[in-house]
């Protein structure tokens, strides 16, 4: 599973920032364009989550990805690419 060490968190982090501005607001957190964005109570551990992976940051850019197969992960990849793009 080396597809993991193709999360790059500085892009998942930007791609965070977009989904809490440009997404509504639910229960759950903020959605956008297929991601679901939110955060601990502190604000220090962020979760980004499409339908099947669920990516969590963690302080100091640490981060755990859960998925079932590498193209879910694939998928996931290329779908925060897309929302890094202005």
């Amino acid at each position: 599973m080396e597809e993991e060490s193709k999360i790059d968190v500085k892009q998942a982090l930007r791609v965070f920032d977009r989904v809490t501005r440009e997404g509504h607001r639910e229960t759950d957190g903020w959605h956008y364009k297929g991601l679901t964005a939110s955060t601990d109570f502190d604000g220090y551990t962020v979760f980004i989550n499409s339908a099947k992976v669920k990516l969590t940051v963690f302080f100091h850019n640490k981060f755990s990805i859960d998925y079932s197969s590498d193209r879910e992960l694939q998928d996931f990849i290329r779908l925060l690419a897309s929302l890094d793009q202005k």
